[in-house]
């Protein structure tokens, strides 16, 4: 398994593919497995990394809270020590706060910003939610339960059609550490709000949001979308807070060809050329 020291943690990261570099970051306690379905879309086109964020996965942080910006400036430290010095960057619900810091805090490094499913603030509704199911495992529910409960505001009615709930077995092992984790990633989600940094950002990003999303309003896709210059905007009809990648991969890789990291060269060879 890959590691990479970044300043005080040790990032859990996988790479896949070959062509400009994208990192995908994932939401609240999820980890670089969440992105299994989308990698083959994508690696054939572009060099594609994974993380944990600290809190989830595999990585590994001092046992102390943390903040959205310790976050981005992991990724940054990562895409660094990997080599790249400018990549595209995709983030999802909570991974969308984290690339919305990044692309604010090292704007140089961010070539174009891709945000599903994300906001600027997070939803007060799923906010409590989350905070309940939290504490339903401080009281002993499992973390397998908290995880169904989740799923429930992330996937559609149609997907939960005539489907029965298949309880699992309790996995005592790390339940302490991911609950310990998952706290800390709610901690530093509640302390982050980008509203009056949005025009901050500058470089193509693309807003992806579910039509049928309850754990972020898409209404809360349209503000984030308009907060930045020049953004573009795309509802995924039937998708709910989790986005199919079959659902938005052209969307994806169509909005990337556009910001290809080679089209200021090409446009300057281009010129050139007309000037001879």
């Amino acid at each position: 398994m890959p590691y990479l020291s970044v300043g005080e943690a040790r990032i859990h990261y996988h790479t896949f593919g070959e062509g400009e570099p994208l990192v995908l970051i994932p939401g609240l306690c999820g980890d670089l497995y969440n992105w299994k379905k989308m990698v083959p879309l994508l690696k054939d086109r572009y060099r594609v990394m994974l993380m944990d964020c600290r809190g989830s996965g595999l990585t590994e942080a001092p046992d102390r809270d943390f903040t959205m910006s310790d976050m981005a400036d992991d990724v940054s430290g990562l895409m660094s020590g990997l080599g790249f010095s400018r990549y595209h960057v995709l983030g999802w619900s909570m991974g969308g706060n984290v690339a919305q810091e990044l692309t604010l805090r090292h704007p140089d490094e961010v070539a174009s910003l891709i945000l599903m499913s994300t906001y600027t603030r997070r939803p007060d509704r799923s906010s409590y939610a989350i905070d309940a199911m939290l504490n339903s495992v401080k009281e002993g529910a499992s973390i397998n339960n908290f995880m169904q409960m989740m799923n429930t505001w992330c996937l559609t009615q149609s997907y939960y059609a005539g489907r029965k709930l298949n309880p699992r077995p309790r996995d005592g092992a790390d339940e302490g550490r991911m609950l310990q984790g998952f706290l800390r990633q709610k901690a530093a989600l509640d302390g982050f709000d980008s509203t009056r940094r949005l025009h901050l950002i500058t470089c193509p990003t693309l807003v992806i949001h579910g039509e049928e999303d309850i754990m972020v309003p898409p209404h809360m896709g349209e503000d984030l979308a308009r907060g930045i210059a020049g953004s573009e905007m795309v509802f995924v009809p039937g998708a709910g807070h989790i986005i199919p990648p079959e659902g938005c991969v052209y969307h994806i890789t169509s909005f990337l060809e556009r910001c290809s990291l080679e089209l200021p060269a090409a446009a300057g060879r281009a010129a050139s050329l007309a000037k001879e």
